[in-house]
């Protein structure tokens, strides 16, 4: 049995997540990703867009609840697992906003992926994402308000719950891989982003960036690394990206 009994989970840090509740992506990822003793304990906010004409908002609204449920877990960092509703104006002052109410430092999904950019000094970059589009301009704004071009966009819908904000979990590796290749491969593209905390990209990042000889993040792959940095684990990640080893 070796030193089961003995072992402590946590003992390195324990990582919160909180992500709208039809998230069935982002705590898989980040349990892939966790090195060994660091613990990954999910929260989830209500999130009804078939219901709700401003569904973010109404989620945003559960914040109170959901940060009392999340901090009674004890963490020592949080992350917050949604792109679209993060990505406005300077990121950072959201996450400061974010980190009053929690009293935990609090790093978003959309500033990771701005700190991923600036770390990998690309300023020029494709998006690709499985939201509808008025999402992706958006988005897209967020970007260049935030120094980064979006030189072009492309939503992958396979299944017409997206149009809605469902099953972004649908949209299958290998399309993305031929998707990101696709547009990556331009002498003008500097990064590839995968935007959605709620989309697989594990599988696909490190196949990309292979492919392509440029970097590439998505959403959950820098918030896992943003929140890695700020709890101050070192814990080098192999073949899930070359953003892992800037730790």
């Amino acid at each position: 049995m070796g030193n089961v009994a003995g072992r402590v989970y946590g003992a390195k840090a324990r990582m919160a997540l909180m992500v709208p509740s039809t998230n069935t992506v982002a705590e898989t990822e980040f349990w892939k990703m966790a090195p060994e003793g660091l613990t990954v304990h999910t929260s989830r906010m209500p999130f009804f867009a078939n219901r709700f004409d401003s569904p973010f908002d109404e989620m945003e609204s559960h914040l109170p609840r959901v940060i009392d449920e999340v901090n009674s877990a004890d963490p020592d960092v949080i992350a917050y697992g949604c792109t679209a509703s993060s990505a406005k104006g300077n990121p950072t002052d959201y996450e400061k906003k974010l980190t009053r109410k929690t009293g935990k430092p609090t790093v978003t999904a959309a500033a990771a992926l701005v700190e991923a950019l600036r770390v990998f000094s690309a300023k020029r970059i494709v998006m690709i994402t499985p939201y509808p589009q008025s999402t992706n301009d958006k988005e897209r704004v967020f970007f260049q308000e935030n120094g980064i071009e979006v030189i072009r966009d492309e939503s992958i819908i396979v299944d017409e719950g997206q149009l809605k904000f469902k099953n972004m979990n649908r949209v299958p590796s290998d399309l993305l891989i031929d998707r990101a290749v696709a547009l990556g491969v331009s002498d003008s593209v500097e990064a590839v982003v995968l935007s959605c905390c709620d989309m697989p990209t594990l599988a696909a990042i490190p196949k990309i960036e292979e492919v392509i000889e440029k970097p590439v993040t998505s959403s959950t792959q820098s918030l896992f690394w943003r929140a890695m940095r700020t709890a101050g684990i070192k814990d080098p990640i192999d073949r899930m990206g070359s953003l892992l080893s800037y730790i």
